[in-house]
């Protein structure tokens, strides 16, 4: 997950500000595009030229690296799981040190905060095709998940009867969902 950067130039989002200055590949800007546009109104509502207007291309020159929404919507989970294989084994690292307070590191985890786009994305996701982002979820994040439940497993002070795979759902839904209602 990429630390967020203050806004580009007049109608033009952080994001893909930052992508521009990189010097990135059109595919790399489209997918960008595709995650804040997606996360505005999920990909149901979203039109193929919003997308490109906001990777600051033509439909056509966009359809010519993705021809469908639906392969759009492939590349920003592709665009998700790439942020997420850097971000988690620091995470992790920190998860399973002895000088870390490693409940607070589970809390920031996912720093969805700092991520709105990607949590509003997920939060549409998961309303709209709940199968899907079930099946990513296994897919992607199942290793780190698998690191986080343990973890907790071997807290002390748990209450008898505590549900560590309960409590990890609950509150990773109440952090997606708190980042996701954040304004932009």
């Amino acid at each position: 997950l990429t630390p967020t950067l203050s806004p580009g130039g007049e109608g033009e989002s952080c994001t893909v500000a930052r992508v521009k200055k990189r010097k990135v590949s059109p595919r790399e800007r489209i997918r960008e595009a595709a995650l804040i546009v997606f996360s505005e109104r999920g990909v149901g509502a979203s039109a193929v030229q919003d997308v490109a207007d906001e990777a600051g291309m033509s439909k056509q020159a966009l359809m010519h690296h993705f021809p469908t929404k639906e392969r759009l919507r492939e590349a920003v989970y592709e665009l998700v799981s790439e942020r997420l294989r850097d971000e988690l084994p620091r995470a992790a690292s920190a998860l399973v040190s002895r000088a870390h307070d490693r409940y607070h590191t589970l809390l920031v985890l996912a720093r969805f905060t700092e991520h709105r786009e990607l949590s509003r994305f997920l939060v549409f996701e998961l309303l709209e095709r709940p199968e899907d982002v079930s099946a990513w979820l296994r897919a992607e994040a199942a290793p780190w998940l698998g690191l986080v439940h343990g973890v907790v497993e071997q807290s002390k002070g748990r209450p008898e009867g505590f549900d560590t795979q309960q409590h990890l759902t609950v509150l990773a839904l109440l952090m997606l969902s708190q980042s996701a209602l954040l304004p932009r």
